[in-house]
């Protein structure tokens, strides 16, 4: 499984990130950025890119095995093992699809199953409004700053109104350095200067989307 990749997907949130991510700089990984966000099935470029982990997940479903069981007494061999696979799946894909690719991968003599419900939904499409109301947002407390959307490969709350047809996009407020957030970690924080920030943000947010009124 480890060898296998998933087909290369993108929408139009991963291209204009990737157009983003690569302005200003010339280097090899912008040069690729480039080439994908153009192109994305250049070959070259997504071999390029694919060979940076956090990157993967913006090109494609991934499945990672994340836990492992197996053995039963410390002086025998194992008579089963079971791993739990941890799976980011594309928006657009439907879970019973990335199973049968699994089952497929692992051969029939490994049961595969699903720990829970898995739910899918489309990816929301980019908007003007949206993106002009997170700008004026922003700038309401950094002006100047770039703006530019990007998608989180994690799982939110929004898949369910994305599913009902409810365009649905996250936002946040929070300006800190990657190397102070800590996230999901013991120590994860805010900075209290951000947590004030945000109630201008949120305000003027709101206010261009909904209206004065």
């Amino acid at each position: 499984m480890r060898r296998h990749e998933f087909p290369v997907q993108w929408n139009d949130t991963t291209r204009a990130a990737f157009a983003a991510f690569a302005e200003g700089r010339n280097d090899p990984m912008a040069l690729a950025l480039r080439r994908f966000a153009a192109d994305p099935g250049d070959e070259d470029a997504v071999a390029f890119l694919a060979s940076y982990p956090q990157n993967a997940p913006q090109m494609r479903t991934t499945c990672v095995a994340t836990m492992i069981e197996g053995g039963h007494a410390e002086n025998a061999l194992p008579q089963s093992a079971i791993a739990t696979v941890n799976c980011r799946i594309f928006p657009g894909v439907r879970p019973d699809a990335v199973e049968a690719t699994l089952r497929s991968v692992v051969g029939e003599g490994v049961e595969v199953a699903q720990l829970g419900p898995a739910y899918w939904s489309d990816a929301s499409p980019l908007r003007d409004d949206v993106m002009a109301a997170v700008r004026a947002a922003v700038h309401a407390n950094y002006p100047g700053v770039r703006i530019f959307p990007a998608m989180s490969a994690g799982a939110t709350d929004g898949l369910f109104f994305r599913a009902a047809g409810i365009p649905t996009y996250g936002v946040g407020e929070i300006f800190i350095k990657e190397s102070d957030e800590f996230a999901h970690g013991l120590n994860e924080r805010v900075p209290v200067e951000s947590f004030y920030n945000g109630l201008t943000h949120w305000r003027v947010l709101i206010t261009a989307l909904a209206g004065p009124d």
